[in-house]
């Protein structure tokens, strides 16, 4: 059986103009990713493309290297990117607006619980395809996209590899979503509770996955899910 650890890149900048970049707190949660792995053996780490992604693997590294500990070179895998959520946005406030009365504070003077609400109903409609823009990822395609890179990934392991992939919520929801075989809504709506810089851990048949190359329930378990025992209470976030 192979093992892969499935991280949440630390906090992000949340409320900046530039969201993609870790915040204080998340360089603090990145490093305590690092010395989580640092008493790991890992034969492959991975990270999405995204900024807070490779921050978050990066930092981890420089960690485990101060710790003592040689991790393998990060690999950039382009699939353990997020859903478009601020394409999401961008196209779909004005519809969710136009529809219901209680969001037209959106357009002249927002609130944070009236954005994360706006947030949540404009993912809730797009993750049960209800909603969607030419040109934006749908849910399948994200589901779908996910799924090819995790499985190129695991196919190609050895018996009994350690694999690590930092990423971010949605990617993890998806993954732990494929291991039960849950519709892609739920997926989505698993990512929610996902804290920064958590690990999730799956096992994974690696023979399974390099004779069939396809991902299928009874070849992965989930072992853990969003554990933050490696980080102090202070540092435990959701965004």
């Amino acid at each position: 059986m192979g093992t892969l650890y499935l991280i949440r890149h630390g906090q992000a900048s949340y409320g900046e103009t530039d969201y993609d970049k870790l915040s204080e707190r998340g360089r603090v949660q990145a490093r305590a990713v690092g010395r989580w792995l640092a008493g790991r053996k890992l034969d492959a780490l991975y990270s999405g493309p995204l900024r807070r992604q490779v921050q978050t693997a990066d930092l981890a590294l420089e960690e485990a290297a101060g710790a003592g500990a040689t991790l393998p070179a990060r690999h950039t895998l382009l699939e353990l990117a997020e859903y478009p959520a601020f394409e999401m946005l961008q196209h779909l406030v004005p519809r969710l607006v136009a529809e219901d009365a209680k969001f037209a504070q959106l357009t002249t003077a927002p609130t944070p619980r009236l954005l994360d609400e706006a947030f949540h109903t404009i993912l809730a409609k797009w993750a049960s395809d209800e909603w969607w823009v030419d040109g934006v990822e749908r849910v399948s395609a994200f589901v779908a996209r996910v799924r090819e890179g995790l499985t190129r990934v695991l196919a190609s392991a050895s018996s009994g590899a350690r694999i690590a992939c930092v990423t971010s919520a949605g990617p993890i929801g998806v993954a732990v979503g494929l291991t039960f075989g849950i519709p892609e809504a739920r997926m989505v709506r698993t990512s929610i509770v996902i804290r920064n810089a958590s690990v999730t851990e799956l096992r994974f048949r690696t023979q399974d996955f390099a004779r069939h190359a396809a991902w299928a329930p009874e070849q992965v378990s989930l072992v853990s899910f969003n554990v933050t025992g490696h980080l102090p209470d202070e540092l435990h976030t959701e965004r």
